[in-house]
Formats: C-alpha cells, sequence, structure tokens
C-alpha cells in the first residue's frame, strides 16, 4: 500500500531525519573527542607523577653526594681520616650533624677507611670497626673504582637513599665519607607535590639482613610494603598485581581500583637502587580523572545538549518553511483549484512569497486575469 504524505509531511519527515542524523553523528564524535582528551589528561597526569616521583629521589641523592663531596675536599679532614682520628672528626662535625639530623632530617653521617670498614658513624658513635663490606655497597663500590656514588641503597638500616664520596690525602685513597637519610621523609614531601598517595613495596629477600624486617605490617608475598602515606596498602595493591608490575616491560605499569564508592588507578613504577637494579616498586595511588561515572555525565550531557540543538534548530526551520514556502503553496493550490472550477473574481495575492513562488503567483494571477478575460 502507497503511503500519500501532504506537503508539511513531505518536507518535515526527510529534514527531521537528517537533522536526527547529523545532530547524532556530531554527539557521537564529540563524545569520543571528550573522552578521548579526558584520557590523554590522565595519561599525562600519571607520566608528570612518575617522573617527579623519580627527580625527587635523584635530587636527594645529589644533595647527600654533594654534601660527601664538600666535606671529602677539606684538607684537615682528609689528614684526619689518613689518622683515623675519629675524635677530630667528632669536633669538627657532630655540632654540625645534631642540627641538620633535628632540622632537616639527615639520618647518617658515615667516615670510613678500606677495606670498607666503618671510622666513625655520627649518627651512632658507639658503633665503629665494624667490616660493612656486606651491607654497604655504595661504599665498596667507591673503593673500587675511587668515585663517588649516589642512589638507593638496602643495607642494616633498610632502605636509604645515600650519596658517597672518596677522600685523598697526598693522591692516595685513604677511605670515603657517605651521607644518607630515610625514604620516609621523601616519600612524605613527593605526596605534597604530586597530590597522590604513595608507598614502596620491596623485595623481601633483599631485605633479609634487616632486623627491622619482622616487624613489618605489610606483606605480598614476595614483596613487602616499607611505607604507604595512607593507612592500608592492600585495599589498593596485590601480590598478582605486583607480580604483573615485575613481567611487565612498559616504563610503568598501571590497574584501575574500586574503594569506597571512588575509582583509582595505581602506577607501579620500578624502583632502582644505585646501580640500576629493580628491588621493588613505587606504587602511587590516584583518583581517577576519568571514571564510568563522568563518561555517563559527558554523555548525557551532549545528547541533552544537542536534543535541545535540534528542537531549535527544527523549530527555526520549520517556522521559516512553514511561513516562506509551504502556506504560500497551500493557498496557490487552494487559489487555482478554485479557477479551474470558475472562480476568477478574486486576485491572487500571496503575502509571504518569495523567489520562485512569488513569480509563480504572477503566473498564476496572469491566468486567472486570461481565464475571466474568456469566461466574459
Amino acid at each position: 500500500m502507497k503511503i500519500e504524505f501532504g506537503l508539511r509531511t513531505g518536507i518535515a519527515l526527510p529534514l527531521l531525519a537528517t537533522l536526527i542524523v547529523g545532530m547524532s553523528l556530531l554527539v557521537v564524535f564529540n563524545y569520543i573527542m571528550q573522552v578521548s582528551l579526558l584520557k590523554e589528561e590522565e595519561q599525562r597526569n600519571i607520566e608528570a607523577s612518575v617522573n617527579t616521583v623519580q627527580v625527587f629521589l635523584e635530587t636527594s641523592t645529589i644533595h647527600y653526594q654533594q654534601m660527601a663531596a664538600l666535606v671529602t675536599h677539606i684538607p684537615d679532614i682528609q689528614e684526619a681520616i689518613n689518622k683515623k682520628d675519629r675524635n677530630r672528626l667528632i669536633d669538627k662535625f657532630l655540632p654540625s650533624f645534631n642540627y641538620l639530623k633535628e632540622n632537616f632530617g639527615l639520618a647518617q653521617f658515615h667516615f670510613h677507611i678500606p677495606p670498607a670498614v666503618s671510622l666513625l658513624r655520627l649518627h651512632d658513635l658507639e658503633h665503629f670497626g665494624d667490616n660493612i663490606s656486606k651491607d654497604r655497597k655504595t661504599v665498596v663500590q667507591v673503593e673500587t673504582t675511587r668515585k663517588g656514588v649516589r642512589g638507593v641503597e638496602i643495607g642494616l638500616g633498610g632502605v636509604g637513599l645515600r650519596g658517597v664520596e672518596p677522600v685523598f690525602y697526598k693522591g692516595n685513597y685513604v677511605g670515603s665519607v657517605d651521607f644518607g637519610g630515610g625514604l620516609k621523609t621523601e616519600i612524605e614531601q613527593i605526596k605534597k607535590a604530586i597530590n597522590a598517595e604513595i608507598g614502596v613495596a620491596v623485595y623481601k629477600e633483599l631485605l633479609s639482613g634487616w632486623p627491622g624486617l619482622k616487624d613489618v605490617k605489610y606483606n605480598f608475598g614476595e614483596w613487602v610494603s616499607l611505607y604507604f602515606t595512607a593507612q592500608d596498602p592492600k585495599l589498593f595493591i596485590s601480590e598478582s598485581t605486583l607480580k604483573k608490575a615485575s613481567q611487565s616491560k612498559e616504563k610503568y605499569y598501571t590497574e584501575k581500583v574500586s574503594q569506597s564508592g571512588k575509582d583509582y588507578i595505581i602506577v607501579y613504577s620500578p624502583f632502582k637502587d644505585f646501580s640500576g637494579k629493580t628491588i621493588g616498586f613505587i606504587y602511587i595511588v590516584k583518583e581517577r580523572i576519568l571514571t564510568p561515572m563522568k563518561v555517563f555525565t559527558i554523555l548525557g550531557i551532549n545528547i541533552s545538549v544537542y536534543i535541545i540543538m535540534l528542537i531549535v534548530i527544527a523549530l527555526l526551520i520549520g517556522y521559516g518553511m512553514n511561513k516562506y514556502v509551504i502556506n504560500p503553496i497551500v493557498t496557490l493550490t487552494k487559489i487555482t483549484d478554485e479557477i479551474s472550477m470558475g472562480k476568477t473574481s478574486q486576485k491572487v495575492e500571496i503575502k509571504d512569497a518569495r523567489g520562485e513562488i512569488a513569480i509563480l503567483a504572477k503566473a498564476v494571477e496572469r491566468m486567472r486575469i486570461t481565464m475571466r478575460k474568456l469566461l466574459e
């Protein structure tokens, strides 16, 4: 059965269909673009956080190495180390060390002599003369290469940041000096910088010589979480995820987690020691920029905006078409029908006719006049 449409319906339906298809395509395009931009922003945020962590740790170890280099280039200190004069070193540096410890969190100021023997710990005056080659690989490396080194090191004190420099007296290597700090202080500073919770998970076997291992509360199979700026790392990380992170070949590994009605992205960045060996992961817990709720909100806003636009455009086009096209044609149709039945007395006047419709109206008017003359 053939369906007959009137003029209004015949014009309105294709026009409306075109508008709906066009607006739908715009909704999809705009939605994809907005989601894509949010994804890019989230990715940039992740990369910035990972880079900030590395910069903070590197900067701290540079400062420790610079402090060690400053001390090792003092001739009087070079002589005191050569003579193993502990009292002279204590008199010169103990007050300064106590000040730095109290005000800047300096944890370690240590003098060593070959072959990797502790000469003086300003942070532990009673403990000296022991061989530290097993636990202080940075000191062993400096003794071997006669060059300074800095970075993360696992020792008897757990995980620390170290800067070590060699000491020479009259051209001969006589020992080394190192400065160090704990990781916890740096982690707290990084948290403020990236506005996210942050923690450190280290391979348990690497901490076997650390007495504090037995007191670590959070264990994840091969790993232990040493620090976390929030309360419970088990809410965000797991042994299975740490395994996936360890197997990943990417710069960092990410995983999404939902907790307490919020969506988080957990970023696992390899945690390396001074030699470049991966000893665990620094994990960053950030609230997600692009959440499912936000995606649906974006989609809902897009649909609402484009529906309003569709209605406004349809009304404007409909008004224009109705006034300048449809109504004049309907009026002309009616007049032409009347003329065909011999009613030629009424002048053809189409008020809102424009363009070709106005020309058609004039032609109908001439036809009316001609027919009227013929009928007379």
